[in-house]
């Protein structure tokens, strides 16, 4: 048995090799086309541009990892079934669920596996490629985003915004520190919203102190204030998705401090837990690609299996997007959406086997 085992899951690893280096290349392919003329235009030394490129392999490799667990399962045991191993595994004997339990075992280490790659290594790898595009590409980052919210300077004033919601227009948490020379703080500003209308941003109930030598010297309370230094919705849109780049224990400590402060965090809370689940998702596809494998029959092959993965890979994302939708509109729960998918399809993977002669 521990031999037939071993061969079942070296035919899988082999698969599982072949098809995620696949990917890995297809993606930085088209990364270097899109990507070709910006570094040449910039100067950028091929040292750099190969690094530039090779930093992004640990995001690639996370998220093509459950298609191409897929795309192992379905093609190697399709080779399997198609050369009559399946059926002489069945004709000695042997349990298919027996047989096959190394690929299980598998797909959970291999969840276990992205879920430290994304935690760890990823966001080191994340920040290299960010400073290079910052140094060669697109000049220095002039905002900073962690669990504070975003920092950004202008002129010789300081900005923090707690939260933005690009959809609504609406920004929370504002605060705007001014600064004189020598360095030190000569006013501050603070609106617990802002909302854009007639090209600014408008905040209400704002309140305003200024300084002078470490002394508050004026104070006062405004029912609506102008802030011209910010900027405006479209320059922010990028900025918005900047908590998808943080792990789970950054974006848990920027969640609870938002909470704190009496903001929404719905849509933060689904990513949170979207970070556990997606690593899942290589179990998931293990459980799923089995029964779907063993039962397309001895004619089945590359093809087959191709287009298996393909027709499942697209419906779980179709599930993935609707449910992260509700969840970010407060539809349905936040673990819920993130999860539901998982649910979904480990179900449907399950019932697929009671559905396989053993």
């Amino acid at each position: 048995m521990k031999i037939l085992q071993r061969h079942i899951l070296v035919e899988f690893g082999k698969v599982l090799i072949v098809t995620l280096a696949s990917l890995i290349v297809l993606f930085l392919i088209v990364d270097m086309v899109e990507n070709a003329d910006d570094l040449v235009e910039k100067g950028v030394p091929i040292s750099e541009s190969l690094r530039f490129f090779l930093l992004k392999v640990p995001s690639v490799l996370f998220q093509t990892s459950p298609m191409a667990v897929l795309l192992a399962v379905l093609i190697s045991l399709g080779i399997l079934n198609r050369q009559g191993e399946i059926t002489a595994i069945k004709a000695g004997g042997i349990g298919l669920l027996r047989a096959l339990s190394p690929l299980l075992v598998c797909g959970v280490v291999l969840s276990g596996a992205a879920m430290f790659l994304n935690e760890s290594v990823i966001p080191l790898a994340n920040s290299a490629v960010d400073s290079i595009e910052s140094r060669w590409i697109k000049g220095p980052d002039k905002v900073h985003f962690g669990s504070g919210g975003f920092w950004f300077r202008s002129s010789n004033s300081f900005y923090n915004i707690r939260n933005i919601n690009i959809n609504e227009k609406r920004l929370y948490g504002v605060n705007i520190y001014s600064f004189g020379k020598p360095f030190s703080l000569r006013e501050r500003i603070m609106a617990r919203e802002a909302s854009w209308k007639d090209g600014h941003w408008r905040g209400e109930d704002v309140r305003m102190w200024r300084f002078s030598e470490g002394r508050t010297i004026d104070e006062g309370v405004f029912d609506e204030f102008v802030f011209k230094g910010l900027k405006g919705p479209e320059e922010l849109l990028s900025f918005e998705s900047s908590y998808e780049k943080m792990t789970f224990t950054e974006l848990g400590s920027y969640i609870r401090g938002l909470e704190k402060d009496g903001y929404d965090t719905t849509r933060y809370r689904v990513e949170l837990y979207s970070k556990l689940s997606f690593p899942m998702v290589n179990f998931v596809m293990v459980l799923i690609g089995i029964p779907f494998a063993l039962r397309t029959g001895r004619q089945s092959g590359i093809a087959a299996g191709v287009g298996l993965s393909v027709a499942i890979g697209f419906a779980y994302w179709i599930v993935f997007g609707i449910t992260r939708s509700l969840g970010q509109s407060a539809i349905i729960p936040p673990v819920l959406a993130a999860f539901f998918p998982d649910i979904l399809f480990v179900a449907i993977g399950a019932l697929m086997f009671g559905y396989v002669r053993q």
